[in-house]
């Protein structure tokens, strides 16, 4: 009897631990398929506590589902994250062209102004041979520039420094080289704050002179928590907001950075003009120009170029994009320049816009082939071969490979020329 009632026992404890399992197999299963997947997690974590060694087998199908749940939940969290961005940017998006939109009357009364006050000299003021020059700017101020996707700067002249008709001042603000905000013609003195300067700069940096809330803070303050962060933005903010309005009587709040709908911002009302703006200007007109008039363009370009784009800023990621964009645009004008001096045979020009270029990249193997090319022209062996050398240097130490077939080619031209002395050493041999 005693081993009957102990046998009925254990069969019940087996069949009450059985169903007791497959009862929470069973709620997690139809959790997880009505879409609450924490809940149904749960339950398959405690289903997977309750295992005997005998029912081991279901270990690895439960393990297998809980590893991808939360696989599938940082997927989520993910999405979520972009999703939100998305929505941020689209946001952001549509504010900048509704503040384009808005700018466009105005660049086409400035455009009017541009043309009558510089496009339409006196007969006078020029020689005849140049009187028809005016319609050919007329036309670069034009249709290509409605199309861009940076501002149009207008070239440096005190009427768009200063419109005396306005509370605040214009600006003129340089960002090659060294960063400086004038005012009148003068350098602003900027406040001690870094991060008050540096607010400037990312403003400066951006399209239409704006940036959310957000976005400024992930820049500056990536560490910090959003309290902290949104803190720092606010003191830094008002730091620069003060060093920019100097004595310019302005309420609290107000002058040249506003702020709106989570967005800082320059104020609209005042003309903000950039060295980055007459450089992408000259570069538009120089491509829809041609010959030495496009030239003179770039040349006018690419002489703004006295350093790097925000050095300030050289090692933050949120510059990094906008600097290779304008450096490629610079490099790109600088080669036209060197091919053009080439043809015209002014090669001391020719070899001054190819060592730019080298300056920049000194790893752009088209500029040292460029370069070899110029001193082959002028019958300069030496200096073409030791340019090669210096080229292939170079890409040995940074990038750890042999000059391309093309620049080899020049070296091979060189050393089968008629004029190598027999038994002439080369340098580096």
């Amino acid at each position: 009897m005693e081993s009957s009632l102990s046998s009925n026992q254990v069969t019940l404890r087996v069949a009450s631990e059985s169903f007791s399992l497959a009862y929470l197999l069973e709620r997690g299963i139809d959790c997880t398929r009505q879409g609450s997947y924490v809940e149904g997690a749960a339950f398959f974590v405690l289903a997977r506590q309750r295992l005997t060694p005998d029912q081991m087998h279901l270990a690895v199908e439960i393990d297998a589902f809980l590893q991808s749940h939360t696989s599938y939940w940082q997927a989520q969290l993910s999405l979520h994250a972009a999703s939100k961005r998305f929505a941020e940017a689209d946001s952001e998006r549509q504010t900048c062209l509704v503040a384009i939109e808005k700018l466009l009357p105005a660049l086409g009364e400035m455009a009017n102004q541009v043309a009558q006050s510089h496009l339409q000299p006196q007969p006078s003021q020029l020689p005849n041979n140049q009187l028809q020059q005016p319609q050919a700017h007329l036309h670069l101020l034009s249709d290509d520039h409605k199309h861009s996707n940076f501002s149009i700067a207008k070239p440096s002249t005190p009427e768009f420094l200063h419109n005396a008709g306005d509370s605040l001042p214009n600006l003129y603000i340089t960002c090659f080289g060294h960063f400086e905000v004038k005012r009148f013609d003068q350098p602003i003195m900027l406040c001690h704050s870094r991060s008050g300067q540096a607010i400037i700069r990312y403003l400066v940096a951006q399209v239409g002179y704006r940036a959310s809330v957000d976005r400024l803070m992930d820049a500056l303050w990536p560490q910090d928590t959003p309290e902290i962060a949104r803190r720092k933005l606010q003191v830094a903010v008002s730091s620069a907001r003060r060093s920019l309005n100097g004595d310019c009587h302005c309420r609290p709040g107000e002058g040249y950075i506003l702020y709106k709908d989570g967005f800082y911002q320059f104020n609209s009302s005042v003309a903000v003009q950039t060295d980055v703006e007459e450089f992408l200007f000259l570069w538009q007109a120089g491509r829809q120009a041609s010959g030495s008039e496009s030239m003179a363009l770039y040349e006018r370009a690419c002489n703004l170029c006295s350093g790097s784009f925000l050095v300030e800023d050289m090692y933050a990621d949120w510059s990094f994009t906008r600097r290779e964009y304008l450096k490629d645009i610079y490099c790109a004008m600088c080669r036209t320049l060197a091919e053009y001096y080439q043809e015209m045979r002014q090669y001391e020009d020719a070899v001054k816009w190819t060592n730019a270029i080298l300056r920049e990249d000194r790893c752009d193997e088209a500029a040292h082939r460029q370069l070899m090319s110029i001193y082959v022209a002028q019958g300069r062996r030496s200096e073409t071969l030791q340019q090669y050398y210096r080229c292939e240097r170079i890409l040995s130490k940074e990038l750890g490979v042999a000059p391309m077939p093309e620049t080899m080619s020049v070296l091979q031209a060189i050393l089968n020329s008629a004029d190598l002395s027999p038994g002439e050493k080369f340098p580096g041999e």
